[in-house]
């Protein structure tokens, strides 16, 4: 289970304000969704692909286990006046919702056969799964391959399954802002992979940064990745 700390709260903050990925992955559902919907984003950590999908949908539920990301959207829902967002601290999987929703996001979360077994007891209408479409671990030195929730294996899975879906991929700008050469390299050991242990050295850390014309932001870690959207309607998993 992922723990969001004081750090990665602060790293996941700096991209989304200044990055905005969270509101180009919704752009890529919110045309198969009516405005009347009421969608689930599930394990939505520090939320702001909830604040997204709440500019469309006329309800979402929010859900995440950890405490300290969902105080992070309460007070944006409170800052900027959002009263379309139900934030709920709690686990998603033993939940059992008074009236089914509309649709369910999974972004970047869950295992396909838990996924599907929610969706099926908790969901009248549509799945989405955002996976990643990349083959190592991004921000660990070493070469550490990406076997888990990707986009194929996901893909290999549902068709194991003999359960119809759609698919495509959409690359975007997922890159980091860094406030310091010290943040920056603070960032590469909060998410190393925890099995790798190769140096990073300043040099090197260098060589993977842009110089940003920005007294806040100064440099930028750029990773354009391609990310994986799949579409399963749940009258379809058996």
């Amino acid at each position: 289970m992922y723990r969001w700390t004081t750090d990665s709260i602060r790293f996941r903050i700096d991209a989304a304000e200044q990055v905005r990925y969270d509101d180009a992955i919704v752009a890529q559902i919110v045309p198969q969704l009516s405005t009347d919907a009421h969608i689930c984003d599930a394990g939505c950590g520090i939320g702001y692909t909830s604040l997204a999908l709440a500019r469309h949908c006329a309800r979402v539920t929010a859900i995440d286990t950890s405490k300290e990301a969902l105080s992070i959207l309460r007070t944006n829902c409170f800052k900027d006046n959002i009263t379309n967002i139900d934030v709920i601290e709690g686990d998603l999987f033993s939940m059992h919702p008074a009236q089914a929703y509309d649709a369910m996001l999974f972004c970047f979360f869950g295992h396909l056969e838990e996924t599907l077994r929610v969706a099926k007891e908790q969901c009248s209408g549509t799945l989405f799964m955002v996976k990643k479409n990349w083959q190592r671990h991004r921000f660990t030195p070493g070469e550490v391959p990406l076997e888990r929730f990707t986009f194929q294996r996901t893909l290999q899975e549902l068709d194991a399954l003999e359960i119809p879906y759609r698919a495509e991929t959409v690359l975007l700008e997922m890159g980091q802002p860094f406030r310091s050469l010290q943040d920056a390299a603070l960032f590469f050991e909060t998410y190393r992979h925890e099995g790798d242990d190769t140096a990073l050295s300043q040099e090197r850390l260098k060589s993977l940064l842009l110089s940003k014309d920005s007294s806040a932001f100064p440099y930028f870690l750029p990773a354009k990745q391609t990310l994986g959207f799949i579409k399963v309607v749940v009258s379809d998993i058996p």
